[in-house]
């Protein structure tokens, strides 16, 4: 299983700011500051607030992508589909290059379940080569791919992913899966293996999942002592898990 999960975040964002808009802010400064606590509402979860400081926003201008896309994730995040949309493409229509405005739009459609779009999307995120969340993105059509079936493509995207950053320990166990699944022991071992290191030093933490999956790539490798150390590992960790049923039933 894959435990590598779509997300956006909402780096830059701030949740102090200087007072709203006065005579002496310029309207740029103005709707900064509203979309910043807009968005800070939002992290906070006050809906109500957010809508009503990004709202403002738009009343100064009516055009900012920001202040668009941000009320798309505050709809989004109130269960109310038409209006996010609305939402995030008004933005990209009025800003094409928004690519956070984009990545935001991608989410949605993922969590809607238009993979295929949500698919697209995150194609022409990867292009801005300068967005400081690219390594997320090819992350993100990697698991897309997955469940469309595209394993191939995933595998490459997760490669990606990890080109543009190392430190993932996710995208690592994502691609030991993927290679066991195409029947390439020796990729699927050496990205377990590098999982495992993660997990060593405190910065990824062991799953059902991933000891089953290193489990059968022992079994594969035929390394008795891999195999009875993470046995023994998802029986202390896990022992009511459904791998570990199956791992002993399969003994």
């Amino acid at each position: 299983m894959l435990s590598f999960i779509l997300v956006t975040t909402l780096s830059g964002c701030v949740t102090t700011v200087e007072g709203p808009y006065t005579a002496k802010a310029s309207k740029s400064k103005a709707v900064e500051q509203y979309v910043q606590l807009g968005l800070a509402y939002f992290q906070n979860q006050e809906f109500e607030l957010a809508t009503e400081k990004l709202s403002r926003a738009l009343e100064i201008e009516p055009s900012n992508s920001m202040a668009h896309a941000a009320l798309g994730l505050v709809y989004q995040a109130q269960t109310e589909p038409e209006h996010a949309e609305r939402e995030f493409t008004t933005a990209l229509k009025h800003d094409p290059g928004y690519t956070r405005g984009r990545t935001y739009y991608a989410a949605f459609l993922f969590q809607e379940g238009r993979l295929k779009e949500s698919l697209e999307q995150f194609k022409l995120a990867s292009q801005d080569i300068r967005y400081e969340a690219r390594p997320q993105v090819f992350s993100n059509l990697g698991l897309i791919h997955v469940k469309l079936g595209q394993l191939d493509e995933a595998i490459e995207a997760y490669e990606k992913a990890l080109t543009l950053r190392r430190d993932q320990p996710s995208v690592y166990l994502s691609l030991a899966t993927l290679q066991y699944q195409v029947h390439n022991l020796k990729k699927a071992d050496r990205y377990y293996q590098t999982y495992w290191n993660h997990v060593r030093s405190g910065t990824a933490r062991h799953t059902p999942q991933s000891l089953a999956l290193g489990i059968n790539i022992a079994r594969d490798k035929k390394d008795l002592n891999e195999e009875a150390s993470l046995t023994l590992l998802l029986k202390n960790m896990y022992p009511d898990s459904t791998e570990y049923q199956k791992i002993k039933e399969s003994s």
